[in-house]
């Protein structure tokens, strides 16, 4: 779920959004610290902000990560924490004019987007509803009075807490920090790219006169009904019931649409695309099995599982090369196996021509994608197997705590078919966190026993589903554990 938080400067987007995080088990994306970020290493290197070009080419350069610490979250730039840095009144008044060159701002919107697309998040800036996240399913434009804000930041400038307002506050300073703020307000709201605006569907939340557990839970109203919502879409979409059916597709058309192949079972697709499949599954499994020496423990499973109905196939994802392992064994021992996949990657020309011709389904992740869901459905009904990650992106570290996306118990359900889990150790070897070339190393697959929802006790369709994902992903991981316990240092 992406949750956007959009308003002017102290209005508490920060403390709310971080508290919100904290509650939800949710990843907290601070955009402003990245424009702060950019101020801040404009003016320690001596920058001057009036040189658009030399601001451009350090936000294009610039490194920006966070991480959470015992205190919170922790800012680095270029390796260097800049925590407090950022906060301080010089940042404050120059961050603005930093923030409204629009190539600053491509740039920072790129790294938002790059961080938010693998992850769930609760994103709070200027313009994450308008422009970083505009199909977000919660967007909370929220503000409050000027002499509030200014309040609020002269506490944080004490060392105090503002959401409690803990501590007295200089009288002469909090009207300059109010000075400031109006001027950044009018600064932010009249700049030509991105201008503080509030997405037409957020929900206005005035914080004057309100606490942060009460803005919080005005929020965490609106997830919960996005949520319910995004439920409801899946169940009326899906039609769980034991009266669904498939209309069988026709053949590929003759102009060749990309779309048509989404629709259509492999062994119908034209001559071409099926020389093309074929070619590339020998030459991957060549290469892969001399480079990385994989193997498949109880592959015989998969392939009886599949014999005569397509599954639902899930396994962690840590590097490039899974999908390819499943793909080839399966595809070689005469099975057809359809990984779905981010359809971000159909920006891409050559990969958005080449995907759906290996079958490949595409999603639109961290949506009720019904369409996607009925593919798969049509896929696994005519015989055809579908790959999953439930992980929705690759986890790079093995101290990254993945976020795991549902679906795929209910692709499974709406096919009335089983869920076979399935793990891969020692791709994360091939290039570890921080490179960027793969190396030759072995590595591990194991397939686990087909789960039927025939064995699930809960009641009614919904709580299956439920538990189904549950178990099925516990077993993907217990797999997992075990081939790193029999081979110590894979991971």
């Amino acid at each position: 779920m992406k949750v956007a938080i959009d308003g002017p400067a102290g209005s508490g987007k920060s403390t709310v959004a971080k508290q919100i995080a904290k509650q939800r088990n949710l990843s907290y994306l601070d955009t402003g610290a990245m424009y702060r970020s950019v101020a801040l290493t404009c003016l320690e290197q001596g920058i001057d902000l009036a040189n658009t070009q030399a601001v451009i080419a350090q936000a294009q350069a610039i490194d920006i990560r966070f991480e959470q610490g015992d205190t919170g979250q922790r800012v680095f730039v270029n390796d260097k924490e800049v925590t407090s840095q950022i906060r301080t009144a010089q940042v404050d008044q120059n961050v603005s004019t930093v923030a409204a060159i629009p190539q600053v701002r491509e740039a920072m919107v790129a790294l938002q987007r790059k961080a938010g697309e693998k992850i769930d998040v609760v994103a709070e800036g200027r313009d994450i509803g308008t422009v970083v996240f505009p199909h977000a399913e919660v967007k909370v434009f929220l503000t409050a009075d000027a002499s509030a804000r200014a309040h609020r930041r002269a506490v944080e400038r004490e060392g105090g807490n503002a959401a409690q307002q803990d501590v007295a506050t200089d009288v002469a300073e909090e009207q300059r920090i109010l000075e400031d703020i109006v001027r950044r307000d009018n600064i932010d709201s009249t700049r030509e790219t991105s201008p503080l605006v509030p997405a037409k569907d957020a929900v206005h939340i005035d914080s004057s006169h309100l606490s942060v557990d009460e803005v919080c839970a005005q929020i965490e109203k609106l997830m919960d009904e996005a949520a319910a919502k995004k439920a409801s879409e899946l169940q009326a979409g899906a039609v769980m019931d034991d009266t669904t059916t498939v209309t069988e597709q026709q053949p590929v058309a003759a102009k060749d649409s990309w779309e048509s192949y989404y629709e259509t079972k492999v062994q119908d697709f034209p001559l071409h695309a099926r020389i093309l499949l074929k070619v590339l599954v020998v030459l991957c499994n060549a290469y892969t099995k001399i480079k990385y020496r994989w193997t498949i423990e109880n592959l015989k499973t998969l392939l009886v599982a599949s014999a005569d109905r397509g599954v639902v196939v899930i396994m962690n994802h840590v590097s490039f090369l899974d999908p390819f392992l499943p793909a080839c064994a399966m595809i070689l021992a005469g099975r057809s196996l359809r990984p779905i996949y981010k359809d971000d990657f159909n920006r891409f020309g050559i990969l958005h021509w080449v995907l759906p011709r290996l079958g490949a389904i595409p999603v639109a992740r961290g949506t009720a994608d019904v369409k996607a869901l009925r593919r798969a459905q049509r896929a696994l009904q005519k015989g055809e197997s579908i790959l999953i990650f439930p992980e929705g992106t690759r986890i790079r570290r093995p101290d990254q705590v993945p976020q795991i996306h549902g679906g795929f118990a209910l692709m499974a359900k709406m096919a009335k078919t089983d869920i076979v889990p399935m793990a891969i150790v020692g791709a994360l070897d091939i290039t570890p966190y921080g490179k960027h070339y793969p190396r030759p190393k072995k590595v591990y697959c194991r397939v686990g026993e087909p789960l039927s929802f025939n064995d699930i006790k809960a009641k009614g369709r919904k709580e299956q589903v439920v538990e189904m994902e549950r178990i099925a992903t516990q077993k993907m991981y217990e797999l997992r554990d075990q081939l790193m316990a029999e081979h110590p240092g894979r991971k």
